[in-house]
This record gives C-alpha cells, sequence and structure tokens, in this order.
C-alpha cells in the first residue's frame, strides 16, 4: 500500500489540528492553573526543538512538520479515556505525602501503556507516511 503525497501546506494544516486536538483532550483532563499552563508549552517548545534540528540537521519542513504531527497524535491519543488515571497521577506529584501505592501504581501502569501503544502506532504512521512505497 503507497503512502499519500502529502504537501508542506497540508503538513502546516494537519500541525495546527494536532495542537488544537492536543490541547482540547488535555487541558480540561488536567487538575489545576499550573499544570495546564505548563502543558500548554508543550507545541511551543516542540516547534523549537524541531527548528532547531532543521538548523543544525538540514531535514525539510515536510519532515518536520510530520515528526511534530504525528508526536502530538501520540499525546492526544494516549489521553483517550484517562482522565481519572492522569489526574491522580498528577495529584500524586504534587501531594507531599504522597498517595497510597494500591491507588497510584495501576493508574500510572495503565497510563504508561497507552501512551507507549499511542507511541508506537504513531510512529508506524509517521515511517509511513516518510517511506511507505
Amino acid at each position: 500500500m503507497h503512502a499519500p503525497h502529502i504537501s508542506e501546506n497540508v503538513w502546516w494544516i494537519i500541525a495546527v489540528i494536532m495542537t488544537a486536538l492536543l490541547l482540547a483532550a488535555w487541558l480540561p483532563i488536567l487538575p489545576n492553573a499550573k499544570s495546564r499552563s505548563q502543558f500548554s508549552a508543550i507545541p511551543l517548545l516542540g516547534v523549537l526543538f524541531l527548528s532547531t534540528m532543521a538548523k543544525l540537521r538540514g531535514h525539510d519542513l515536510t519532515t518536520l512538520l510530520s515528526t511534530y504531527s504525528t508526536v502530538l497524535l501520540a499525546f492526544t491519543i494516549s489521553a483517550i479515556g484517562r482522565r481519572a488515571d492522569i489526574r491522580v497521577a498528577v495529584r500524586q506529584g504534587e501531594d507531599p505525602l504522597g498517595t497510597p501505592a494500591s491507588e497510584s501504581e495501576p493508574a500510572t501502569r495503565r497510563i504508561t501503556i497507552q501512551i507507549l501503544s499511542a507511541c508506537a502506532v504513531s510512529f508506524a504512521l509517521w515511517t509511513w507516511l516518510k517511506y511507505g512505497q
């Protein structure tokens, strides 16, 4: 199965949509303003990182936009259905006494499995889009 050719302009549109989806999926989940403001910096940091890599390694903009979009896809997929688990994990980091291990450990495991699965699916999609012929 051949990968479709996606132009740079379309990748810009996809990147903007993926940024909006990421923020729409994650911001309501996060329990406080501090965690929401920190998470909102992810797209900006991603753009800065990828633009730096473009200068250092000479990647074209299409590759960078596709990388950015698929990474955001992984983060967006990883949030689906994990509202309670993510709230427990974030609160655990803020509570000086911590939450009981029996409550936080399974939540952390479920989040980790979903994030790793989302990363694998997104990487496979990016690989197919970039190298599929």
